[in-house]
């Protein structure tokens, strides 16, 4: 019997940036909490880019996509 295996990406369009790591941190760290889906865990990232007065204009945040069987 063949077990599934959750898994899910993330995917942005540019690949290295400042904004990137700061959402994969904040993805990461809402994640560990065990208490939320993939797609609540980037929506709380986001929102934590949305907040931050660094990267808040849509241009960090909105390209960001959950993707997978493990959502």
């Amino acid at each position: 019997m063949l077990k599934a295996i959750a898994r899910f990406d993330i995917y942005r369009f540019a690949l290295k940036s400042k904004s990137r790591d700061f959402l994969m941190a904040a993805f990461y760290n809402e994640l560990q909490k065990g208490d939320v889906t993939v797609i609540e865990a980037l929506r709380r990232a986001q929102v934590s880019l949305i907040k931050s007065p660094n990267f808040n204009h849509p241009n960090y945040w909105s390209a960001f996509l959950a993707i997978g069987n493990g959502l």
